[in-house]
């Protein structure tokens, strides 16, 4: 065989005998592959800006998305910062939901979000409120930086690091006010009628208890503001001291509770019911339901006690997953207030490497014997009502109020001034000569220029009585310890609480519209302005019903 038989290929084919010589297949092998790859490098230059389906999802769904994002980012104008298109574009999924209860938080919420579920937040301890145009301090918090450094309650907050707070929010004061721990915030700060002094007071962490406890009228009231890690402990030291007072009859407070921790709740019912009750049911969308249970033994202390549970428009979810079971699982407590909120669901969370997170609504709950409470609420078994002084109008520094004008406020300042001891006989919407007398009355105790007007410095001081007249006198509470103490029957005591309600409307808020702007917000609290304790924590008991989830299944 000579040397082109060696180096010759045979390829049969159909019965046909094909010889190709080896050098000449390598040849053509190589151009193939060259080739190839050129078309390859040509293809993906032509439409990188289209390379942007990364990973393996090719889903149908995605591609008017993709498209979007291309037209965007290779034609728009200006350059574009293209993970605030990402981020963007992932909070318009979620708002697709229309379910107020989920949201997207970027690292900043997310921060925020765990501070709220902990109970810890850095700053400097005081609770601040706004007042007109004013941020004053309401209390700085027992052993903290602002107690420290001297701050009291009533002080005017003018500046924060040089930054005069005029026009600002108590949110956007408060958002400078905190900072990291060791840090330091200068307050400029306005004491009574002095001139403003620079207050320097160095940030810590701050830990705000969830739980209250104190005896009025030999019964016990233990306020529960929100459901955060560690509020069994709490709860469960206020039923203890509760019994070792000897004190059988217990106020459990829900007012203003948004909510918080599943699994708190749970634990919480605990203390009252025996180990492998059912405290509520799970229900997913296929509509499977999950039974959770007690796990612990009973509360010894909790054997005799006669329970009572207070209820408003801003107790909501976990604050109703307790009320709900112990309403199914004991006979004997009764629950007195007005109509809950109604949150019958349960969020889950998931976290991403950013430190962003989702907040999304996975499940329902039903209470042990399987009812629905959502948009519904729990209605109470004595039906308190608050007196009319806690739905007033807000009264602006620049409206002015005068004698012949008729509108809806002009009741709202007859209500204040009645309720603080200046006797008004009509509660109509006219301004009449009588309210002029009580408005000069009240100027002349407040040592305001006598004009009868309401405005300015009047509408400010009226304010801040009633707040305070509310602040000192609990309605519902004192209505409750009432009945409780047997000096009304149950008849009588809603009979009285709805006298006391009768010139200005009761406007139930719709669970729909308390969604995540913040406005979680009774009517019956709006004379009491907005009030924060640092960021967002709320003195009272006042929250927000939709900031209630955790991580994995403790959401509530």
């Amino acid at each position: 065989m000579n040397e082109d038989q060696k180096d010759k290929k045979s390829v049969e084919g159909g019965g046909r005998r094909i010889s190709i010589n080896l050098f000449w297949f390598i040849i053509i092998m190589l151009t193939a592959v060259i080739a190839t790859a050129v078309v390859t490098a040509l293809s993906l230059e032509a439409g990188s800006e289209k390379a942007v389906n990364v990973g393996t999802d090719t889903r149908s769904e995605f591609a008017k998305l993709y498209n979007v994002y291309d037209t965007i980012t290779s034609e728009y104008y200006t350059d574009v910062d293209r993970n605030a298109l990402i981020e963007s574009s992932i909070e318009g999924m979620v708002e697709g939901l229309d379910d107020p209860y989920s949201e997207y938080m970027n690292k900043d919420e997310t921060a925020e979000f765990q501070e709220s579920v902990t109970g810890d937040f850095e700053g400097i301890g005081a609770e601040v409120m706004q007042e007109g145009s004013k941020i004053i301090i309401t209390s700085p918090m027992k052993g903290s930086p602002a107690e420290e450094a001297g701050l009291e309650p009533g002080d005017q907050i003018v500046g924060v690091d040089g930054e005069s707070t005029e026009g600002m929010t108590t949110h956007e004061a408060v958002q400078l006010i905190r900072g990291e721990k060791g840090t330091d915030v200068v307050l400029s700060i306005v004491r009574g009628e002095g001139e403003p002094m620079d207050i320097t007071v160095t940030r810590d962490t701050i830990h705000i208890e969830s739980v209250t406890y104190e005896v009025i009228d030999d019964v016990a009231h233990i306020s529960v503001n929100r459901f955060q890690e560690g509020t069994t402990k709490e709860f469960e030291d206020s039923l203890n001291r509760a019994a070792e007072e000897e004190v059988d009859d217990v106020i459990i407070d829900f007012r203003y509770n948004p909510g918080g921790l599943l699994d708190e709740a749970v634990s919480m019912i605990n203390q009252f019911v025996e180990k492998g009750e059912t405290a509520l049911h799970l229900e997913d969308n296929s509509g499977e339901r999950t039974e959770i249970v007690t796990e612990n033994e009973v509360n010894p202390s909790t054997e005799d006690m006669n329970v009572y549970i207070l209820i408003n428009e801003g107790s909501a979810s976990a604050s109703e997953v307790f009320t709900g079971a112990m309403n199914d699982l004991n006979e004997d407590v009764t629950i007195a207030g007005t109509r809950s909120f109604g949150k019958g669901v349960v969020q889950r969370t998931q976290e991403f490497g950013d430190n962003s997170m989702l907040k999304y609504t996975n499940t329902k709950w039903l209470t042990p014997e399987g009812t629905w409470i959502h948009e519904e609420g729990i209605t109470p078994d004595i039906e308190l009502v608050n007196p009319d002084y806690y739905r007033v109008d807000m009264l602006s520094e620049e409206e002015v109020y005068a004698e012949g004008q008729t509108n809806e406020t002009v009741t709202s300042i007859k209500v204040a001034l009645d309720t603080l001891g200046y006797e008004i006989s009509d509660f109509n919407t006219t301004f009449t000569p009588e309210l002029t007398t009580a408005v000069m009355n009240f100027q002349g105790e407040q040592e305001l220029e006598q004009t009868g007007d309401v405005t300015g410095e009047t509408s400010t001081a009226l304010m801040s009585e009633l707040r305070q007249y509310i602040n000192e006198n609990d309605a519902q509470l004192n209505y409750l310890i009432d009945y409780i103490n047997g000096e009304y029957s149950e008849e009588e005591i809603e009979q009285r609480a709805s006298e006391n309600a009768e010139h200005i409307e009761i406007e139930r808020p719709a669970p729909e519209e308390d969604g995540e702007g913040q406005s979680g917000e009774s009517s019956e609290e709006s004379a009491e302005e907005e009030s924060t304790e640092e960021d967002s924590s709320q003195p009272e008991g006042q929250g927000t019903p939709e900031e209630e989830s955790s991580e994995e299944q403790d959401a509530e």
